[in-house]
């Protein structure tokens, strides 16, 4: 009689363990709903059991019923609060609101399940990844190239290269030739040299292509570089002229010559710039000083200044001479890039530069020259006041310009898709740069600089800036951004503590985000929990649990991502 009840339990064990793997099968097969009715079952008749729970908490996730899954988590976690906080069980409820997000008709939802995906680097974001390079939106598709190419799997660039060749839209084309040099994709060189001898292609994108083609590139040889110096396409010629400083082709002299006389200014400028860069001294009976001269004082800007800092390389004294007209052009922009130059050429430039200084009242020559007085730590307390002068007076939108020198320059940046607030996350990014050169060179009035950078930037942007700098924040600068974190100002504390969860990943900043959510926007919202993301403390899991029952969707979404990062941290 003794043996009956044992032989009882292990028949509705075997039950038991019957029903779990029927239950995975149809969730393995997509038949969910039939899997939520046997998981609900095995829930009323295995009420003691946690993996009952786990289960149907499981199938409701995969179902898509996540009102009904917070529910079911909530009674688990009263009757079994270790087993509820287990990583296999959160995870699963986070790849529900994922998988839900990405079957939204929102745009803005499914996007962001597609960025929530790829944050956690699992190897569930690759469906999502390949369904975004597929899907009919050109957004989704754009921003699914770009969160592709930081990932690399096979089957993803098996898809970028498809969409190489196939893709229409130039949103996307663009970022699929951007994604080709991040991963070097060496199988699409002959579909790059089509698309840069093509007369169709855009200015853009045969900028990009012809860096891919730098980026895959392992060798050359004379009679391929011979080849592209004369074909009567500028785009190869321009090719021709970076192999060449790309592989270090010191015997290719003449081959420079002939391109630095190029019709085509960038060609010539590029050609200028390789001459520079390897630092050749002499053309057949002339040094290269006194072949360069004469072409410091042609019309074109980029050619007259890229011929300027080929001389400052060799001569200083004449290179200050011919740089004078370009640092008092007429134009703005030019002077700006003149400065750029100088600043370029590192420790050639450190005499023109405080020459220079004394001859201009331009701020933007002034700050593009104090580069290389802080590159060559060279009267760093002027460096530091022009500095802190251009922070405070000029609150104009700054970039730096598309060419070899990367000028300071007044911004003409127009909305780029998939970064809010583009033109001002690039302003904002700059600022944050010069701020931490400031807190780097230990300026006394860093802090104020600071401080008033994040009093007069707009809530959560700054965040994102900071983002963009990933983690190059200085030691100095960010003890300076945590010392923010007990400011009387509420704005300024948020602001800093963004700027420290996203820049230096401190877990000193997790408070005053979670002092600040619930008075927060949900843009706010989503930066706070994007900023947890990056401390990924173990700390802020049961506050992110919470989030998942947020009313907005994007919330949701982000605390999942987020959730999923940090229990993996």
């Amino acid at each position: 009689m003794t043996m009956i009840p044992v032989l009882l339990t292990c028949a509705l064990l075997a039950d038991f363990s019957d029903d779990l793997k029927r239950i995975q099968a149809h969730l393995k097969v997509g038949d969910e709903a039939v899997a939520v009715l046997e998981a609900r079952k095995i829930v009323e008749n295995y009420p003691s059991e946690p993996v009952s729970y786990v289960t149907y908490i499981t199938a409701l996730a995969q179902s898509g019923d996540l009102t009904q899954m917070l529910e079911v988590w909530d009674m688990f976690a009263k009757l079994y609060p270790e087993q509820a906080h287990q990583q296999r069980v959160l995870e699963a409820m986070c790849w529900g609101i994922l998988r839900q997000g990405r079957g939204s008709s929102t745009l803005s939802t499914r996007l962001l399940s597609i960025i929530g995906a790829t944050l956690t680097q699992d190897a569930y974001a690759l469906d999502f990844l390949l369904s975004g390079l597929r899907d009919s939106n050109t957004a989704i598709r754009a921003l699914s190239v770009e969160l592709a190419s930081l990932l690399g799997d096979r089957p993803l660039k098996d898809e970028i290269l498809h969409l190489l060749a196939h893709e229409k839209k130039q949103e996307v084309r663009l970022e699929v030739l951007r994604a080709v040099a991040k991963l070097r994709l060496s199988e699409a060189y002959e579909e790059l040299l089509r698309i840069v001898e093509s007369k169709h292609t855009s200015a853009e994108e045969r900028a990009l292509a012809i860096s891919a083609i730098l980026e895959i590139s392992q060798h050359i040889n004379a009679q391929q570089l011979h080849r592209l110096a004369s074909d009567p396409r500028a785009a190869l010629r321009l090719i021709a002229a970076e192999m060449i400083a790309k592989f270090e082709e010191h015997d290719q002299v003449d081959l420079l010559i002939k391109l630095s006389q190029d019709p085509q200014p960038e060609v010539a400028a590029a050609a200028l710039r390789t001459i520079g860069l390897l630092r050749i001294p002499r053309f057949q009976n002339k040094s290269m000083v006194e072949y360069l001269r004469p072409l410091t004082k042609t019309s074109d800007s980029l050619v007259g200044i890229t011929a300027s800092w080929g001389i400052l390389l060799h001569d200083e004294q004449e290179g200050i001479e011919v740089f004078q007209h370009w640092i008092m052009h007429e134009k703005e922009d030019v002077r700006a890039m003149a400065a750029a130059a100088v600043a370029a050429a590192g420790p050639y430039g450190v005499q023109a530069a405080l020459k220079f200084l004394k001859m201009t009242h331009d701020p933007y020559v002034q700050i593009n020259l104090a580069k290389v007085l802080v590159g060559q730590r060279v009267n760093c307390e002027e460096a530091c006041q022009i500095i802190n002068n251009f922070l405070l007076n000029h609150q104009e939108k700054w970039m730096e310009a598309e060419n070899v020198f990367a000028p300071l320059t007044r911004s003409h940046l127009s909305h780029r898709p998939g970064i809010p607030n583009y033109p001002e996350v690039v302003n904002q990014t700059l600022r944050l740069e010069w701020i931490n050169v400031l807190a780097m060179l230990e300026y006394p009035h860093a802090a104020e600089a600071l401080r008033a950078f994040l009093q007069s930037r707009p809530y959560g942007v700054t965040g994102l800036a900071a983002e963009m700098l990933l983690g190059e924040g200085d030691e100095m600068a960010i003890e300076h951004v945590r010392s923010l974190l007990a400011d009387t100002d509420k704005h300024i504390r948020a602001e800093a503590a963004l700027v420290l969860a996203t820049w230096g990943r401190d877990p000193s900043a997790i408070p005053v985000l979670l002092e600040v959510y619930p008075e927060a926007d949900r843009m706010l919202k989503i930066k706070i929990l994007e900023a947890l993301g990056r401390i990924g403390h173990v700390s802020t899991i049961p506050f992110l649990i919470e989030r998942l029952k947020e009313p907005s969707m994007n919330v949701r979404i982000i605390a999942a991502s987020v959730l999923i990062q940090s229990l993996n941290h």
